[in-house]
């Protein structure tokens, strides 16, 4: 029904022959073979004239009540001379088998038993959990994770913080809360400065969190069509901040990779190793949201833990390219971690028997590597058999 309100044309409001008279009659249209009877009402066609329209526009719909008229009106809309212009069945969701598969849309048969499949693009967080995943999750060793006894959130703490070169990880319920605890960490200060772009996920995806939440400054700067930002910049504004006794005390360094704004762009090793180098030279912190820090590593061909080795903190999101029904984990070293375990229970983020969430996990970083890699090859594949 959504998508037939979305994409149908607009009418005028006179051009539309159909009004609601009351109780218990039928669903009337020249044409029109079946009749439909409402429960407690009637849509019957009246012509042009005078008659209350249903709509004013075909995505506006009057609904005098049960849903059973909305069935008899779209069966009349079907039958009608303007069916041609929308689709004759409603999709339905048909999804894909695999790690974290994506859902599709099947839409209709086609001869010689051909199926149209729609497929959902709107983002990787779309996914569904494997029959492998819902498995795991429904035989997953489970404890109390808010005192550290969930064996399989231990187990895949302990996973990520090998896989990204940290001393320790923590689990927490989303990505969103990852980035907003390492601010919390690294500026202990109210008022301290975090630089970043313009157009980090974190500056105007997050609610404004680390204002709201952690009480820090941001500080942007305005990011490159590749995602990075102008070090000669960052230098500038690391060096007025120090130099002048009006500005807020620059604290941290925030960068994404890979940068959702930049069209998913992968941060250079190099300028990572540049971004480090110039964080160490003034005293600064380095966190990095790496939602899909996975897809950066695959797409760079190195282990994700050249990539963290270049920051004092790094995010990774599960529910993402990992195909995990949610979840996301911060990495950093083991004081910086049991701090952050303080700021999680703050913000609400401690949970109990967690370990189901964290078996679905698991299973998705068992073949992380494979799905991601194939995930980038229909990426490409599709940008290069698009039009320009």
């Amino acid at each position: 029904m959504l998508h037939f309100l979305t994409t149908a044309p607009r009418i005028p409001r006179r051009a539309w022959p159909w009004r609601y008279q009351g109780t218990g009659a039928l669903l009337k249209h020249p044409g029109l073979t079946d009749q439909c009877r409402a429960s407690n009402g009637r849509f019957v066609h009246t012509g042009p004239k005078k008659s209350r329209p249903l709509c004013t526009s075909l995505g506006g719909f009057w609904f005098p009540g049960a849903q059973a008229r909305r069935r008899c009106l779209f069966v009349a809309i079907q039958a009608s001379p303007l069916a041609p212009r929308w689709p004759q069945e409603l999709p339905a969701l048909v999804p894909f088998p695999g790690v974290g598969s994506t859902p599709s849309y099947h839409t209709r048969s086609h001869p010689a038993e051909v199926e149209c499949h729609v497929v959902d693009l709107r983002s990787d967080t779309v996914t569904r959990p494997s029959p492998k995943m819902r498995q795991a999750m429904a035989q997953a060793e489970v404890g109390d994770d808010d005192y550290g006894e969930d064996p399989t959130v231990n187990e895949l703490q302990r996973v990520v913080a090998e896989l990204l070169g940290m001393e320790e990880a923590l689990f927490v319920p989303t990505a969103t809360m990852p980035n907003l605890i390492a601010v919390m960490c690294h500026c202990r200060r109210r008022g301290a400065q975090v630089l970043l772009g313009k157009e980090a996920h974190i500056h105007i995806f997050e609610h404004g969190g680390i204002a709201q939440v952690a009480g820090v400054h941001s500080e942007t700067l305005q990011d490159l069509p590749d995602g990075t930002l102008d070090l000669e910049e960052l230098e500038h504004k690391i060096q007025q901040a120090h130099r002048s006794q009006y500005h807020p005390r620059p604290e941290l360094i925030c960068l994404e990779n890979t940068h959702c704004s930049a069209g998913g762009r992968v941060l250079p090793l190099q300028y990572l190793q540049k971004v480090h180098q110039l964080a160490q030279k003034y005293g600064l912190q380095i966190h990095i949201d790496g939602a899909r820090v996975l897809n950066a590593a695959v797409a760079l061909g190195v282990p994700p833990s050249q990539i963290a080795q270049h920051c004092d903190s790094i995010s990774l999101c599960l529910s993402k390219g990992v195909g995990a029904p949610a979840g996301a984990l911060l990495a950093g070293a083991r004081e910086f971690i049991t701090e952050a375990w303080r700021v999680r229970k703050l913000l609400g983020g401690g949970m109990r028997q967690a370990g189901v969430l964290a078996a679905a996990a698991l299973v998705g970083l068992n073949h992380v590597e494979e799905t991601l890699k194939r995930d980038h090859d229909n990426a490409r594949r599709f940008a290069q058999g698009a039009p320009s």
